[in-house]
């Protein structure tokens, strides 16, 4: 059975200390955050996008991003970098100053970064959240061009390496409910993520649904034991490593060198333990979303490989009794598709689920 996906004012689940945003009037400075330095997180600068009072971005440092190797030195210094997040509030946020808001985790895909998901021709979130049921704040952080939403295990050729976990699911998520009037509990938060994004939205689905409530998934990655996956892993690891929007971009010493077998035991660990971090085998623990859930996947060109792994991750899911949304169909790895799934994604999340999948797929799998 579906619990009720409008019991985001609820208290279930942890409740973190949240604190009401100084507000301003349109047009006027950013606001002043409450609790800009705090969950391990220093806040360096908090400016407007574009001159939209609604928009911000958030630079921030914290330890997790980077992490020195031990008993090495790493070949940057200072070894924290400076990174950022993208804040989208709500339409007549600046006039609610009592109102608490739902939160929507928003992950950008591989060789992308922050600004992708808020970006017209990209995800044009804005647009796409203003006619959808969807009446909340939408947080789209930095997680590295091939980070893989990971707290890495091994390092960069320049011993150092991200902690993105801890980031986003141990530092932002509460660092964002002390600054913003939110609904702190799990019933108020949802992630979701696109490619590499949807990798994340389920890694951090299936290790934290304490957190979480709902996850929507956009042609992710839903199997790194696939060698097709570990191949574009492999790949991630020569083209960027751990750079991140500009950040380390011609620095080799950001790439990992060796086999496939190192450059993923780099990020996620020797295979033993994948079990803990990969979606497929972490098939039973999203029984905990009652059906606030959503996979979407292109089945054809640069989706057809993903889209067999979206539909062998389906029958795991259904095997293991987990209620949730599957649309698949003709399609790539493309914008064009993603829109209409995150469209999709917010009516089953927050409004009335369509009858029909996006994009013309008609309906969904069983």
């Amino acid at each position: 059975m579906r619990g009720t996906r409008r019991g985001v004012t609820g208290a279930l689940g942890i409740m973190l200390a949240a604190s009401t945003l100084a507000l301003t009037p349109a047009g006027a400075a950013p606001p002043t955050l409450p609790a800009p330095n705090a969950n391990g997180i220093t806040l360096q600068s908090l400016t407007e996008v574009g001159g939209d009072p609604r928009m911000l971005d958030a630079t921030v440092r914290t330890s997790a991003i980077f992490t020195p190797q031990p008993g090495a030195t790493p070949s940057i210094d200072p070894v924290v970098q400076p990174v950022r997040v993208r804040i989208l509030l709500p339409a007549g946020y600046q006039s609610n100053p009592t109102q608490r808001y739902p939160v929507l985790y928003l992950l950008h895909g591989g060789a992308d970064d922050y600004e992708s998901w808020s970006k017209t021709g990209k995800g044009n979130v804005a647009s796409i959240v203003d006619a959808s049921p969807f009446r909340g704040i939408v947080v789209m952080p930095e997680a590295g061009k091939a980070g893989w939403y990971s707290d890495w295990v091994g390092s960069t050729d320049g011993h150092f390496r991200p902690l993105w976990e801890t980031f986003h699911v141990r530092q932002l998520v509460g660092w964002i409910d002390a600054n913003f009037p939110t609904v702190a509990s799990r019933s108020g938060r949802t992630v979701a993520g696109v490619s590499m994004g949807g990798y994340g939205a389920l890694r951090y689905a299936g290790r934290f649904p304490e957190v979480f409530s709902g996850v929507g998934v956009f042609s992710g990655g839903t199997n790194i034991r696939e060698p097709g996956a570990q191949s574009i892993v492999n790949d991630s690891m020569w083209f960027y490593g751990a750079a991140f929007y500009w950040t380390g971009l011609f620095d080799g010493t950001f790439r990992v060198t060796g086999s496939t077998q190192q450059r993923m035991e780099t990020v996620f660990g020797p295979a033993s333990g994948w079990g803990a971090v990969n979606p497929y085998d972490l098939a039973g623990a999203y029984d905990a979303y009652d059906g606030e859930m959503a996979l979407y996947s292109g089945n054809s060109g640069s989706d057809a490989g993903i889209g067999t792994w979206n539909t062998a991750f389906h029958g795991r899911l259904a095997a293991a009794g987990v209620d949730h949304r599957f649309c698949i169909g003709t399609g790539d790895h493309s914008w064009g598709y993603w829109r209409g799934d995150l469209r999709d994604f917010l009516a089953h999340r927050y409004g009335t689920t369509p009858s029909s999948c996006p994009n013309g797929w008609g309906a969904p799998q069983p």
